[in-house]
């Protein structure tokens, strides 16, 4: 009975402070977006100075509730959230290394199966380029607060760290629900075992740099640099492309894009 009503107490004190969480984040967040929702609703597509409107109030306002969150309920630090300066720079780096290896990893595979093609004539705006770049680093540090920060550590501190890892890759997986368009076995499977390697980078350095980094990187260079879809968006490609994928839909993700193949399952 000691071990059910441990489990049951546990169970809600996840429940409850995730619950609150999200609502102080919808409460902070629905000012910024109520000017754009008749154009949101619509389905227009944004621009790159748009995109960086909406990524960065949402990380900003998760941020905040992040903060309320842990000052006034949890009453520990800021940096506890996975912020703290130690080995900031070390873990950047080594994630902009791993990021960009996991990518030109996939990138070498397609090449070599005949799956990409060169594209012969390339003209980059590198206005574009900026813009969508800054709505990236807002974008991944909305995502990463979201499923590897407050709630991660929430459900961390009352179970463990592996449940805390399989929970956090589950809501990643459904962040990007959306864009699966029909085909989301794969799609799904893809981002969920990325959600594990990202919370797995967490528990190893003990902050959200390196998972950051990762995600970044891995997301900079696949859209904005290469042109390429990025989970379904083609927004983030800035208007061109690097290369054709033209290779079968099982190894390239089709319209999701190559994370919903079975080559970044493979290289994963």
């Amino acid at each position: 009975m000691n071990c059910i009503a441990r489990w049951l107490s546990a169970f809600w004190a996840i429940i409850w402070r995730s619950g609150l969480f999200m609502v102080l984040w919808g409460i902070l967040h629905t000012p910024a977006v109520i000017p754009f929702a008749a154009r949101l609703k619509a389905g227009q597509r944004v621009s790159p100075p748009q995109m960086l409107y909406f990524d960065a109030a949402s990380a900003l306002t998760i941020l905040a509730a992040s903060w309320l969150m842990v000052r006034l309920v949890d009453r520990r630090p800021f940096v506890s959230l996975g912020f703290a300066p130690r080995h900031l720079i070390r873990d950047l780096m080594l994630g902009v290394i791993l990021g960009a290896g996991w990518l030109v990893l996939s990138i070498a595979i397609l090449w070599l199966a005949g799956w990409i093609t060169p594209q012969s004539s390339l003209r980059i705006s590198w206005v574009n380029l900026v813009w969508t770049a800054g709505a990236l680093v807002f974008n991944t540090l909305c995502q990463e607060l979201l499923t590897r920060s407050y709630i991660f550590q929430t459900i961390q501190s009352r179970t463990s760290a592996p449940v805390a890892i399989l929970s956090s890759s589950v809501l990643f997986s459904a962040l990007h629900a959306g864009a699966f368009q029909g085909a989301w076995l794969l799609p799904a499977v893809n981002l969920f075992v990325a959600g594990v390697l990202f919370g797995t980078a967490y528990c190893l350095s003990g902050n959200l740099w390196l998972p950051i980094a990762i995600h970044f990187t891995w997301n900079l260079l696949l859209g904005p640099v290469l042109g390429l879809t990025v989970s379904g968006r083609d927004e983030l490609n800035g208007g061109w492309q690097v290369f054709s994928v033209h290779g079968p839909q099982l190894f390239t993700g089709g319209s999701f894009g190559i994370e919903g193949g079975l080559l970044v399952t493979l290289t994963s």
